[in-house]
């Protein structure tokens, strides 16, 4: 096999590598579910919660967050985006396509009511030609809203038959998703280096949590899919409509308060995503009696992978996302270039 055959065999092992091991996953816990037991038994989730939170707040440079103090518009958008209108549009298509009990509605919230994962947003934000630090800004001061604005999600849209104390929800958010950010800022200084060297792998390390989330949401929706292929249609369709029609609003709420391609992108990207481990932290933790909540999770998060996927490489060049003007245009591929520090 010639160099350029094993460029193109890395590049396609790369890309497409997770997608096949997401099948995988899913395969495992529908055929070997009992490990579940285990994982949880070991508090595999929350640990792998911190884990994956720590990991990817070791790729951010403080640096990045002053981003925040010169363009403020885009942040605030972004948190708006995601904490208020993304659930709204959530239990509105959810409604229409019969996700109407309360029991449904929360199973929903539990993946709409999430900022966007630490790593993935920021790796197709680069794919894309996008602005990477502000893709970091944003993506972090959304996680760090997520303390508080998901249980106030939750609150006001939520059922009033299920009572969820909301002050200890908020507190095991602090612990498990604020503090390993916190901690990771603090050391990065003295293991900056190391975190280069091994950038790589760490990712993978991330990457590899995320699927046992993804087996254990399978395994604890396992009784409630297997024979009833209307539901598991109903939640594949809800993914399917539901980010293509996110991705569109916060394209086109970008096209208005932005005119840089590379701002638009981040923005873009950043505020339709949704993480995996805080909504089956929520799941594990308070809503475990509904076992529809960590598949819609699961579902939306396979959907905006491969989707994202599928445009990052072409994003700048979207109608929506581009300038006619060149000079906007290189304004754009200019920001771009900002790497994590």
């Amino acid at each position: 096999m010639s160099g350029s055959d094993n460029k193109r065999l890395s590049a396609l092992i790369t890309r497409y590598w997770l997608m096949v091991a997401i099948a995988l996953a899913v395969g495992l816990a529908l055929v070997w579910p009992e490990p579940a037991a285990w994982f949880s038994r070991w508090h595999v989730i929350d640990v792998g919660v911190m884990i994956v939170m720590f990991l990817g707040s070791l790729k951010l440079a403080p640096s990045r967050f002053k981003e925040a103090v010169t363009r403020p518009t885009l942040v605030i958008a972004s948190a708006i985006s995601v904490f208020v209108i993304t659930p709204i549009l959530a239990v509105g298509i959810g409604a229409v396509l019969g996700f109407d009990t309360p029991q449904d509605r929360l199973a929903v919230l539990i993946c709409a009511a999430q900022a966007s994962t630490l790593a993935t947003a920021i790796v197709l934000t680069e794919v894309a030609g996008g602005d990477v630090a502000l893709a970091m800004v944003m993506t972090v001061v959304n996680n760090l809203l997520a303390v508080v604005a998901t249980p106030l999600v939750f609150h006001f849209l939520g059922s009033t038959e299920v009572q969820v104390d909301h002050g200890a929800m908020i507190g095991e958010m602090v612990l498990k998703i604020l503090l390993p950010v916190l901690v990771a800022q603090a050391v990065r200084k003295w293991i900056i280096e190391w975190t280069r060297r091994h950038s790589r792998r760490l990712s993978i390390a991330s990457q590899v949590i995320i699927l046992c989330f993804i087996y254990m949401g399978v395994v604890a929706g396992n009784e409630q899919l297997l024979g009833n292929s209307r539901v598991l249609l109903k939640v594949i369709l809800l993914a399917l409509v539901f980010h293509p029609l996110v991705l569109l609003i916060n394209a086109l709420i970008a096209r208005v308060i932005s005119r840089a391609p590379g701002s638009r992108a981040a923005f873009v990207l950043c505020s339709s995503q949704k993480t995996l481990p805080a909504a089956i932290l929520i799941w594990k933790g308070y809503f475990t009696v509904l076992p529809l909540g960590p598949i819609v999770a699961v579902a939306y998060h396979v959907v905006q992978l491969v989707v994202d996927s599928v445009l990052a490489p072409g994003f700048c060049r979207l109608p929506l996302i581009r300038n006619i003007a060149a000079s906007e245009d290189r304004s754009g591929s200019g920001q771009s270039k900002l790497r994590a520090g």
